[in-house]
């Protein structure tokens, strides 16, 4: 299959031990058979730190929550002591992530990953895909949102004028969204009551429903248009009916607006703040499934 990717794709590169948010810790860290083999055969430490885990196999995790060849510097024992091509597909391919559509295959980064998180926001060229190279696979892509319609949603808020505010207007009003089912304060009260990953979620939520804005996103709008089209791309492919596709563009519009939330409310006002902020809600919900789950039921629901 052919493989595309945005512009700023090939601007990715893990940067390791100079990485604050570590995938490598609190995070199952899942073994694919192909893997297995390989530490099978190398013995020693590699195949003592295998356990089961979910039904699955996975390196066991310190009591710091720490993957066993992560290092005190940061850096990765299996890629010093046997090299890359020995990493686990998770490991190879973190933080990118997939769509199948149609006969095409499209690849991106995700959030979740401070670098990635830091090229999205920072990105000053328009969104568009380019050609990455072929992808081997034999399964078939969803065909209810084909590109044209995606690139619809997209192009709705790259191609106009205005600030990004006046692009969510547009959207609500080309796709008939309903965006006044709850107001940010109560979206973050629902947040919490969802699954909480990390207690540092939790606490920024309790923290900003009770702290006034103190700054103006207004010198960021770049930024949050960024955010924007991320979650449109990352998301929208995977709709799965009309309904469903508008509670995706509300659920992307939902993610700009809480992260706006907390940032405006935030200590600082900076680039490094704002990535830490998506970072964290990418992790919480983004990479949540149940919580993304039910934040689209909820939007999908106040949409009938």
């Amino acid at each position: 299959m052919k493989l595309y990717a945005p512009t700023y794709y090939g601007c990715f590169k893990c940067i390791a031990d100079k990485c604050q948010n570590s995938c490598c810790v609190d995070w199952e860290i899942d073994i694919d058979d192909i893997s297995y083999e390989k530490y099978r055969s190398a013995g020693g430490a590699l195949a003592g730190s295998i356990t089961e885990c979910d039904s699955a196999r996975c390196f066991a995790l310190t009591d710091g929550g720490r993957c066993p060849h992560l290092r005190e510097d940061g850096l990765c024992n299996i890629i010093i002591n046997y090299g890359e091509e020995y990493l686990t597909d998770i490991c190879r391919e973190h933080p990118r992530f997939y769509h199948l559509i149609g006969d095409r295959a499209e690849v991106g980064i995700g959030l979740v990953c401070e670098e990635a998180a830091r090229i999205i926001i920072t990105d000053t060229e328009p969104f568009s895909l380019r050609y990455a190279g072929e992808r081997d696979s034999s399964a078939q892509g969803s065909d209810y949102i084909t590109l044209a319609q995606r690139d619809d949603i997209i192009s709705t808020v790259v191609d106009a004028a205005g600030s990004t505010d006046s692009k969510i207007e547009e959207l609500v009003r080309k796709y008939s969204l309903n965006t006044d089912m709850h107001t940010v304060p109560e979206w973050l009260e629902i947040l919490s009551g969802l699954e909480i990953l990390d207690e540092k979620w939790g606490k920024l939520i309790a923290e900003a429903l009770c702290l006034p804005q103190i700054h103006s996103a207004a010198a960021f709008d770049r930024s949050f248009e960024n955010l924007l089209v991320y979650f449109l791309f990352r998301h929208a492919s995977l709709a799965e009916s009309k309904e469903n596709m508008r509670a995706v563009v509300a659920f992307s519009i939902l993610g700009v607006e809480i992260i706006k939330y907390l940032f405006v409310r935030s200590e600082k006002c900076d680039i490094d703040t704002l990535v830490s902020l998506a970072r964290l809600y990418s992790s919480e919900i983004e990479y949540s499934e149940d919580n993304t789950a039910e934040l689209i039921f909820e939007l999908e629901s106040g949409m009938i």
